[in-house]
């Protein structure tokens, strides 16, 4: 499997570490919803410093958690057809996915983005429900926007007993050409962050690194250490270009 791929996805996995995340954000001295959007605005804001603020990048925000467990695949797709109908989406007739991997999966447009449901098992203890929404183009320095669909799905979702927690990735190509000038791009976006390295991850063509923030308030623990932010530069091997990714907690997406 590519390296940065699975990097990517054992992040995805670890959907304890979303969960810890939920626990976490309780224990926050303001809104867990106020303190989410500030890391929204702050991440753009500090995209913008590596990319520059009119360049255009591509942004997924991702709130999840878990729910009361489904008796069975009917009622999964009783309560996706619940949760679709709060969040203003058709629908969907039936589930995705083999027996007893099923899924609940609808799509819809939102603000010309893309809005993803998805329900699913979380063994037998819980299920567990993702709202996705990405879009492909969106002004670095427009963090209004962004935070606009992140309350769109707080008030939709307002009167639903959920425990859940945003993540947010911003990504764009840096007009950078050396990894050295990469690697100070990616620095430059750090000061507005007042992030600190705490790991690292190095492939081929791949750099990928962890920090803590005195900025940012959402995180997870990674050793026993706070990790507010990821960030990844991956150079592409046809034209050596760089692309910048910024994740806060983590990167849940390929880089």
């Amino acid at each position: 499997m590519n390296p940065r791929r699975a990097f990517g996805l054992m992040f995805i996995l670890l959907i304890g570490y979303m969960v810890m995340l939920q626990a976490q954000a309780k224990a926050w001295p303001r809104s867990a919803k106020a303190a989410a959007y500030e890391d929204t605005r702050l991440l753009l804001q500090a995209a913008g410093l590596a990319l520059g603020q009119t360049a255009t990048v591509r942004l997924t925000l991702k709130k999840s958690g878990a729910v009361p467990p489904a008796a069975d695949e009917a009622e999964l797709l009783e309560m996706g057809r619940s949760w679709s109908g709060q969040l203003g989406m058709e629908p969907a007739s039936s589930l995705t996915g083999l027996p007893g991997q099923a899924v609940y999966r609808q799509e819809s447009e939102a603000e010309g983005c893309k809005q993803t449901l998805l329900l699913t098992a979380l063994q037998e203890e819980a299920s567990y429900v993702i709202v996705r929404i990405e879009c492909e183009q969106l002004a670095a320095g427009d963090a209004e926007r962004a935070v606009k669909l992140q309350q769109s799905v707080d008030t939709a979702l307002a009167a639903v007993p959920w425990e859940a927690a945003w993540n947010v990735i911003v990504q764009g190509g840096l007009k950078e050409r050396t990894e050295s000038e990469a690697v100070a791009a990616l620095e430059r976006s750090l000061g507005k962050l007042a992030a600190r390295e705490v790991e690292r991850y190095r492939d081929t063509g791949t750099i990928s690194r962890s920090y803590r923030s005195e900025a940012l308030n959402g995180y997870v623990l990674s050793g026993g250490e706070k990790v507010h932010l990821q960030a990844a530069l991956h150079v592409h091997t046809q034209d050596e270009s760089w692309r910048l990714t910024l994740g806060t907690p983590v990167i849940t997406t390929e880089y």
